[in-house]
């Protein structure tokens, strides 16, 4: 890794980390600020109770998440954090080397003094960088309003679901860069990573749906970590820790291999 190269690759997606940092933020703002008329409050779940259970099955909502605020966390605020949060982050791995590419830079960029290697990985440390710095600010801000709350908390049970969420990230961007190396279009590979990333949210979200979902769902990575459960005092899975992190370096070690042997012109 090379810092200027580093550097260069931050300079390239501050546009993208500022939005991401942005739209984060205020959607953690907007569902915390309304918590108070979810949580614990007999009518919302009163309401809730009254649906019926193929709805609620269908887009997963659990009526006893409404009964604490680390179930609201846990239904409500953290799904969408990681959606986010991964879909942003799967797009810059998954736009790394296509966009220069697409954009023609990529002859004069591998023309310079450094391996194909050392521009991977600079790119990839840039990516971990913003990334960890929007899901630092973002699980900030979920502790400060948590705790601003009033409301009694496990902080342990908090912090290792967004431990959580922070390893569903990285395996995100292991998607990404399985298809950056060797797709042309930054467009393309921007969206296929995106994509991957709000599809696997939806098939999680929709697997209580039917018997079929229930099967298919399992393909998405966010079944890898029951967030409910873990607020409640339930530990990481030692499959999820593998898999997530497992992808993660499988699609850096994928990327870097197949950038060493394409031509790039």
């Amino acid at each position: 890794m090379k810092t200027n190269l580093i550097f260069h690759e931050l300079r390239q997606i501050r546009r993208g980390f500022l939005t991401c940092l942005g739209i984060t933020l205020l959607f953690i703002l907007l569902l915390l600020a309304k918590a108070d008329a979810f949580v614990n409050n007999p009518e919302m779940e009163s309401l809730l109770a009254g649906m019926p259970d193929g709805l609620l099955q269908t887009f997963g909502i659990a009526v006893d998440s409404f009964s604490t605020l680390e179930g609201y966390l846990a239904s409500q605020v953290f799904p969408y954090l990681i959606v986010i949060l991964s879909s942003f982050a799967a797009a810059w791995a998954g736009g790394s080397i296509a966009k220069e590419k697409d954009r023609g830079s990529g002859e004069y960029l591998f023309s310079l003094p450094y391996s194909r290697s050392n521009i991977f990985w600079s790119k990839a440390a840039a990516h971990w960088i913003l990334m960890t710095l929007v899901f630092t600010a973002g699980s900030g801000l979920v502790l400060v309003l948590t705790f601003s709350s009033g409301q009694s908390v496990d902080t342990g049970n908090i912090l290792t679901m967004l431990f959580a969420g922070y390893l569903l990230v990285l395996s995100f961007m292991g998607l990404g860069y399985m298809l950056t190396s060797w797709v042309s279009s930054d467009r393309t590979a921007v969206g296929a990573a995106a994509g991957m990333a709000v599809a696997a949210y939806f098939l999680n979200m929709l697997s209580g749906s039917s018997e079929w979902m229930e099967r298919i769902s399992y393909v998405s990575p966010y079944r890898l970590f029951d967030a409910a459960e873990i607020v409640r005092g339930g530990a990481l899975t030692l499959a999820g820790c593998i898999v997530t992190l497992g992808l993660y370096v499988a699609g850096l070690v994928t990327g870097v291999q197949i950038l060493k042997r394409r031509d790039i012109s």
